[in-house]
């Protein structure tokens, strides 16, 4: 400590950069006296990461230092915010951990950034009625979530960033959306907690139609699933190029509605293995609907399902998910039949594509049915293509 005092002492006026990351108790007065000093020295980025028995008191000149580009902010306990507070030059803000609330919010933490590009909350919680982001000059907005302690969904959450580019949302889903639109988003990821509250998911998914990268998890392919009417084709994301899916995938009619709704989608990739346990309506390589599995081959070509699905005759047409569709990428296959079913069918009925990647992923993990790698090296390359191009197998085992 000693050291650091003398070389805020010697040299506060040179430092660009202050970043303390400290997970026991410190002298709150040296605290003060760095920041301080730092501040004094027109530094241009802050991060402080402080884990600490009780509040430390940060000083009232941190919230109005004009020469800030980049605060990152993370103390636990919470602490309260000043009533005033200003950031003319600031660009990029991250806050983690913090508990917003009807005591500790003011909105003037973003009205008064006037340049403010970047503004990430991270595991944040909100114990507020209403949450409003309102900042023109936004380009990248994060709200990333705490599995447990996330209480967004006790608020509205409103935002109006017609410069937005990049938008992240992981957390569960909130009392009610009012967002504007947004159109020069270029990615968007959307991760729900929960499939519920299907009236506001539909308000979340709506407001990024201009979207041309989008990520999903298995939970908001769900949610997608029970919130449209697919057949009124009221869900169309009609520039998205590049479609990921984040998690294992439980869902195939969940990501059946999304590919129907990305008619100019020229990339997939599914990030992790596909679940080996069966839905009650299965996709067979034609594309179509099979409540049996395979015990509908005599019928397959024209999309029969049984009585009791609940999802209509033509939901799978082939040829019609993938008209534009160049690349694909399994990250994480294992060889189980739920996953060879879709390898059958993109390459059945995408006559655009060029590549097929694939990473066998090599895991001491238990799947049912699962084939080894040297058996899918044999397996897919002799599967029926839509496309003349040739298949090049890329094949990585997962730790070794």
């Amino acid at each position: 400590m000693d050291f650091v005092d003398g070389t805020l002492h010697r040299h506060a006026s040179n430092v660009e950069k202050f970043f303390l990351h400290r997970g026991v108790e410190l002298n709150e007065s040296r605290v003060h006296s760095w920041i301080c000093s730092a501040i004094k020295g027109n530094v241009k980025e802050i991060k402080l990461y402080l884990d600490q028995e009780h509040p430390l008191f940060i000083p009232l000149s941190l919230f109005t230092c004009e020469s800030l580009i980049s605060l990152q902010l993370q103390t636990y306990p919470s602490i309260r915010l000043p009533k005033y507070i200003s950031f003319p030059r600031l660009k990029c803000l991250e806050i983690a951990d913090f508990v917003f609330s009807d005591r500790s919010w003011n909105e003037e933490l973003f009205s008064n950034s006037p340049v403010l590009e970047e503004l990430i909350l991270d595991h944040c919680k909100y114990r507020i009625r209403n949450f409003c982001i309102s900042i023109p000059t936004l380009k990248l907005l994060r709200i990333d979530r705490d599995f447990t302690l996330n209480d967004l969904n006790d608020c509205a959450l409103k935002i109006d960033a017609p410069s937005l580019v990049t938008f992240t949302y992981s957390a569960n889903v909130a009392k009610q959306y009012v967002l504007s639109s947004f159109p020069t988003l270029v990615e968007a990821v959307v991760c729900l907690d929960s499939p519920n509250n299907l009236a506001e998911i539909s308000r979340l998914l709506q407001a990024l139609a201009h979207v041309k990268c989008l990520t999903v998890n298995d939970l908001t392919l769900q949610a997608i699933c029970s919130a449209y009417d697919l057949s009124n084709n009221l869900l169309t994301f009609c520039n998205v190029k590049m479609l990921k899916i984040s998690d294992i995938l439980t869902t195939d009619q969940g990501l059946i509605a999304l590919l129907k709704a990305v008619p100019t989608l020229e990339s997939l990739e599914f990030v992790e293995y596909f679940s080996d346990e069966e839905e009650n309506s299965e996709v067979d390589e034609d594309g179509n609907d099979d409540a049996e599995g395979d015990g509908n081959d005599d019928n397959e070509d024209e999309g029969d399902v049984s009585d009791t699905d609940s999802w209509p005759l033509d939901i799978v047409t082939t040829g019609c998910l993938f008209p534009h569709l160049e690349s694909v990428c399994f990250r994480e296959i294992v060889g189980n039949p739920r996953e060879l079913r879709w390898v059958k069918l993109i390459l059945r009925n995408a006559k655009a594509w060029e590549m097929m990647t694939i990473r066998y992923y090599n895991t001491d993990l238990h799947f049912v049915n699962a084939k080894s790698e040297k058996e899918l090296m044999v397996d897919i390359p002799s599967f029926p293509r839509a496309s003349a191009e040739s298949m090049t197998w890329k094949s990585t085992a997962t730790g070794t």
